[in-house]
């Protein structure tokens, strides 16, 4: 039974009411046919691989929010709206019907395709023919089916798997068509929380097609991936690599969704992250590997056509830090007069005087994320580039969803708070977790077991390279290159799947990341990860940011850190100016910053991060010890470098 106009009119009333617009628009109409659960359109997006929510959070951001203060009386339709719903009459009464449906609406708006929402359907890759030919056929009030999809996991692993309900009506429905899957294993992935497996699907027959990686995460999170590929990736990959080839799997009833990693693979190997793949290599394979596979694979169309970038650092590194501020909502009345008003973008300066339990008030923020299960929302700046969207983040509790209506993109033109905590705050408990034997305090780190001067303290020291200009490359960067993300596939292939962060920006950011990474998860496990021992490897680290030989006290820990040297051979090749460092340096310190707020990173590991910003720090000082050529490492090509 289709659902009628009338009650189609009444949602989108209250959409525009919502929405503080006090009339009615094509973008309304097609919000409230959305919220019709089991209707027509949802399920054509179902179908998709789109989720209602993230569809309407899309037009509402491109509409945006009205005024409180109403102009006129009623609720008007729009001339455009009165044109749709006339093509829509004219369509029933060709099918002999009187009234109105939801079809003949859909079909209508789409027909007409010059609103809003039909120009976002196009810019998400939606193909508004296809859809019209879908809503002329589909059944609505039925979600769609899948036919039962056998999953067995693999009694080989290592560890139990545990599935839940809804990832499994996931691999269901990303699988149809086929008997059953194997989940061969599971990847270990990043820091995010996203489910990373290595599935082989199976026909009624026996025949068993090649592997594929899926990837399970948050509807939107999964959905945004979706259209980065689209727009950064999916033109500039080697021939053999991991692809997006299916649209995404959102369905309508989980807050899940999956994607699918398609790879060349052997029958008899599939693949492994570099995280599981790097324990059967030695030191020397894994330095020829990053060399010969990772960077000789994606660098001609990625690292390699680096370009200058002149940049503050705030716009490519702030939204690797912890919220600026973290607050309670309060409600917006009898703020004092001297309250702190924060216009995004704004002066930082102003959060020095701004301390545990002042009131302030946000205006024209962007809703990043919400978070209705914890009451929350985090916004941002949302300007410039697609690091910058991200820069300036608020945490904001104490949220009332059934009282308060918030979507994503929405501006927020004012919002009072109360100071919970601040990012000097979350970074100073972070680092006094780590039990530190030297004072936090001060500008620099008085480290006695360390030869040499003082550290500067990051803590005091990272806020002046938020606004230091820096002189770059930029260029396509995977954006969260870790051992995790890099896959070894047949014949020692690289692979790279999670394109979460995929963008242009700063070449050295993807280089910075993995040395993180290397040095938490190779090198860190080397050692006991108390403070004797981090000291130790830091004199490691010295010696490569020196460019000088490796000290000869832990043989072990020298020839674990020639992958390190050889990761810094190639980042040197995508530095604006290959002798001068600074630029990499400053990825570094925010780099290993985030990675000390990490709490799933090990003791001894965040450590090292602490004093590694403090090093990184250090060498952003030195400007004359940058203009040094890096050796060369014996095992790469000297045509490269």
């Amino acid at each position: 039974m289709q659902v009628e106009l009338k009650d189609i009119l009444i949602a989108a009333r209250q959409e525009s009411h919502r929405m503080q617009h006090y009339y009615i628009g094509v973008e309304h109409l097609f919000i409230a046919l959305l919220d019709i659960r089991g209707g027509l359109m949802r399920s054509i997006l179902e179908e998709r691989g789109m989720t209602p929510d993230y569809i309407i959070d899309a037009v509402r951001q491109k509409v945006g929010k009205g005024s409180k203060r109403r102009l006129w009386a009623g609720t008007p339709s729009t001339p455009r709206t009165s044109a749709v719903l006339s093509l829509a009459n004219v369509t029933a009464l060709k099918e002999g019907r009187n009234e109105v449906n939801e079809c003949d609406l859909l079909t209508a708006i789409l027909r007409e395709g010059e609103s809003i929402p039909v120009r976002v359907l196009r810019r998400l890759g939606l193909d508004t023919e296809e859809m019209i030919a879908l809503a002329r056929t589909s059944r609505p009030w039925q979600s769609v089916t899948q036919n039962y999809v056998e999953i067995e996991i693999n009694p080989n692993m290592s560890y139990g798997l545990a599935l839940t309900e809804e990832q499994r009506l996931i691999l269901r429905r990303m699988f149809y068509g086929y008997a059953r899957i194997r989940v061969e294993s599971s990847l270990t992935g990043g820091y995010s929380g996203a489910l990373l497996l290595v599935v082989t699907p199976m026909h009624t027959d026996g025949r068993v097609d090649a592997a594929v990686v899926v990837k399970i995460a948050e509807a939107d999170d999964i959905l945004d991936e979706a259209t980065r590929y689209d727009t950064h990736i999916k033109n500039t990959l080697p021939p053999l690599t991991a692809r997006i080839e299916d649209k995404p799997v959102a369905p309508d009833v989980c807050t899940q969704a999956g994607i699918k990693y398609t790879l060349v693979a052997q029958q008899d190997k599939p693949p492994q992250d570099l995280r599981t793949a790097a324990a059967d290599m030695s030191p020397a394979q894994l330095a020829t590997w990053l060399h010969q596979q990772l960077y000789a694979q994606f660098g001609r169309t990625w690292w390699q056509q680096h370009r200058t970038f002149n940049f503050l650092g705030w716009t490519e590194y702030d939204w690797l830090l912890p919220p600026i501020l973290t607050i309670q909502r309060v409600p917006d009345r009898d703020i004092p007069a001297n309250t702190p008003v924060l216009h995004a973008p704004f002066n930082r300066g102003k959060l020095k005087d701004i301390e545990y339990g002042e009131t302030v008030v946000l205006e024209n923020f962007i809703v990043q994320r919400l978070y209705p299960k914890e009451h929350a929302l985090q916004l941002s700046i949302g300007r410039g580039n697609e690091a910058t969207r991200r820069a300036f983040k608020v945490r904001v509790s104490n949220v009332d969803f059934e009282e308060s209506f918030h979507y994503r993109g929405e501006v927020i033109e004012r919002l009072v708070g109360r100071v919970w905590e601040t990012r000097d705050d979350t970074l100073y408990h972070a680092a006094l977790k780590l039990e530190p034997q030297f004072s936090l305090k001060g500008d620099k780190l008085h480290i006695p077991a360390l030869p040499g001067p003082p550290l500067f303290n990051p803590l005091q020291a990272y806020e002046d390279l938020l606004y230091f200009h820096v002189e770059g490359a930029t260029s396509k960067i995977h954006g969260d290159l870790h051992l995790g993300n890099i896959l070894v596939g047949p014949y020692d292939s690289a692979f790279l799947i999670d394109f979460a962060h995929s963008r242009d920006g700063h070449t050295a950011f993807d280089w910075a990341m993995l040395e993180i990474s290397l040095l938490s998860e190779r090198i860190m496990p080397l050692v006991s990860g108390d403070w004797d021992a981090v000291y130790e490897v830091l004199l490691y680290v010295e010696a490569l940011n020196k460019r000088t030989e490796f000290p000869t006290f832990n043989h072990e820990l020298e020839v674990a850190f020639v992958p390190l040297r050889t990761l810094r051979a190639i980042a040197q090749r995508c530095l604006n100016d290959e002798h001068n460092w600074m630029e990499y340096h400053v990825a570094l310190v925010f780099c290993a910053l985030r990675a000390l707020t990490w709490e799933t990173m090990n003791l001894g590991a965040r450590r090292l991060m602490l004093l590694l910003a403090a090093l990184s720090v250090e060498a952003c000082h030195q400007p004359a010890a940058h203009h040094q050529r890096f050796p060369k490492p014996d095992q790469l090509d000297d045509t490269e470098f």
